[in-house]
């Protein structure tokens, strides 16, 4: 861990009119993240980063830049606690609603769910470039990403044939008795701040969903969807690649 060169990283999405989207909860991520690096690693990197008054001054930092920022705000954080703010602007196909469900495919290989970057959100995202390359599309989200099929996105799997997560998003199961379910995080996957909310809010519960009942789920027209604090919720579908 002290080897690897990597920043902890928030993506925001910034509204003018009502400000930064669940912002309280990127900022606890970030420092729960910021702690858990410190004590594991042996030169106690984002030490100082791990304060709420850390949460503080990032959030001042994310407001000081707030003229200058577009829709979507990526928001870095050093080993050494330097904080940087940039913007990108989100593509149509990213900010518009969708009217269909996004293809998704299965990844071609399990990701092993004792992977700790797959738990916190950094800029080290080799396990999810490594399913987008496998299933090859480009690293950069959005739809249309292969000429023939349109894919949208990779869903990954961990060893035990269990569902974990899409390389940009959580996803949820619709039950039988019309719930929503979500893998749970000892599966192997990022705690998303819109998971989270969509939890705290009642309209998602973690448990444990395999492959096939995924499959089975969508056999028997229950819905399946992805969401994450940018794009918020939207429907998918998984296709054969």
């Amino acid at each position: 861990m002290d080897d690897t060169e990597f920043e902890l990283l928030e993506t925001i999405l910034y509204d003018p009119p009502s400000g930064f989207f669940l912002l309280n909860q990127h900022l606890e991520r970030l420092t729960n993240s910021a702690l858990y690096f410190s004590e594991n690693s042996k030169s106690k990197v984002f030490k100082n980063c791990t304060s709420s008054e850390f949460g503080s001054v990032v959030e001042k930092e994310l407001h000081q830049s707030v003229e200058k920022l577009g829709k979507e705000v990526r928001l870095t954080v050093n080993k050494d606690g330097i904080i940087k703010v940039a913007s990108t602007v989100l593509p149509n196909s990213s900010s518009s609603v969708t009217p269909e469900p996004l293809k998704i495919v299965l990844d071609k290989k399990y990701t092993s769910s004792d992977n700790i970057f797959l738990r916190h959100k950094t800029t080290n995202r080799k396990a999810y470039d490594d399913a987008k390359i496998r299933a090859g599309l480009p690293l950069l989200p959005g739809p249309n990403q292969t000429k023939d099929n349109n894919i949208f996105d990779v869903l990954m799997y961990n060893e035990n044939n269990e569902i974990t997560e899409c390389t940009i998003s959580n996803i949820a199961v619709e039950s039988r008795d019309q719930r929503w379910e979500t893998p749970q995080i000892e599966c192997g996957l990022l705690p998303g701040v819109m998971r989270a909310h969509l939890m705290n809010i009642g309209e998602i519960t973690p448990s444990v969903i395999t492959i096939e009942d995924l499959k089975i789920a969508q056999q028997e027209g229950r819905r399946i969807k992805c969401f994450n604090s940018v794009r918020k919720e939207f429907e998918v579908v998984l296709v054969e690649q």
